[in-house]
């Protein structure tokens, strides 16, 4: 005890103790000397990881069970046989539902929704569209649907979907926006963080079948009132996704690292032999 402590003790004062603070997960001790925080904002996180954890979630989703029968599972509770349509204009008189022209809206509804009318590919029908949406969503964390105002295949109707991996937004050179406006990770907002445009590439910048070399890096700007944006934000001011998988990553990985021990010691013990001589022949 130093001899100031002493004096104030002898003079009645009792000597100011540390401050502490409130909250215990917020205390600094040997068993939190390893959890790194930060206080960057949901953008800052996501532009430095998002692209590795798209792509592990994609390798997880195409190699591991878990995770594959996990994205099935999502896909089959959220959308099932399909998001129906169903017309709900009534008369005039009496208020009941017009069956006769709700019948006529739900032909042409059904009609649209064929492969080759609705997506500008021709692969996919709306039911397909909205389980790979899903899918997507889950996998990768968002996607992104642009919507073509021309008619496709026998369609009388000038309106098809086109559905976008999240990989052809741009987000390593970032493109000039128009004044007033700036570009996070390929999408251009106003001062209130409201999207104005969306900046993709011409062609998946991971398809090595995407033609001629020359037009893989061309850049197409999309005004925003074209282009659905389908993620679950978790902060705000969050402009980018990130896939559901992000939690599990490394625990799914982990997990299947130590089965396939687990089986090969396993194989390896099963095909031990031993063998039993006789030391006279």
């Amino acid at each position: 005890m130093g001899l100031r402590t002493r004096l104030f003790k002898a003079m009645g004062f009792e000597p100011v103790r540390p401050r502490q603070r409130a909250y215990q997960g917020a205390r600094v001790s040997r068993l939190t000397a390893d959890w790194v925080t930060s206080g960057t904002s949901a953008d800052a996180e996501i532009k430095s990881s998002f692209k590795s954890l798209r792509n592990r979630a994609r390798q997880l989703c195409r190699d591991n069970d878990y995770a594959k029968q996990a994205v099935r599972a999502i896909q089959n509770n959220v959308i099932g046989h399909g998001i129906r349509h169903q017309g709900q204009v009534r008369m005039l008189r009496g208020g009941k539902l017009d069956e006769a022209i709700n019948g006529q809206i739900h032909e042409a509804w059904e009609k649209w929704g064929h492969k080759s009318r609705c997506d500008v590919s021709g692969i996919l029908g709306f039911h397909d569209i909205e389980r790979l949406l899903v899918r997507s969503m889950a996998e990768s964390g968002e996607v992104f649907v642009r919507m073509i105002k021309r008619p496709f295949g026998d369609s009388q109707v000038p309106f098809a979907l086109q559905v976008l991996e999240a990989d052809y937004l741009i987000d390593d050179d970032v493109p000039q926006a128009m004044a007033g406006n700036t570009v996070r990770m390929g999408i251009e907002v106003d001062s209130y963080l409201r999207p104005q445009a969306y900046h993709f590439y011409a062609n998946h910048p991971g398809d090595t079948y995407a033609g001629n070399p020359r037009t893989n890096g061309r850049r197409i700007r999309v005004p925003a009132d074209e282009v659905i944006h389908l993620f679950l934000p978790e902060r705000p001011g969050q402009t980018r996704g990130v896939t559901w998988f992000a939690s599990a990553l490394m625990r799914l990985h982990m997990l299947q690292g130590y089965e396939e021990a687990e089986v090969v010691r396993a194989r390896a013990s099963s095909a031990l032999m031993g063998f039993i001589t006789s030391p006279e022949g």
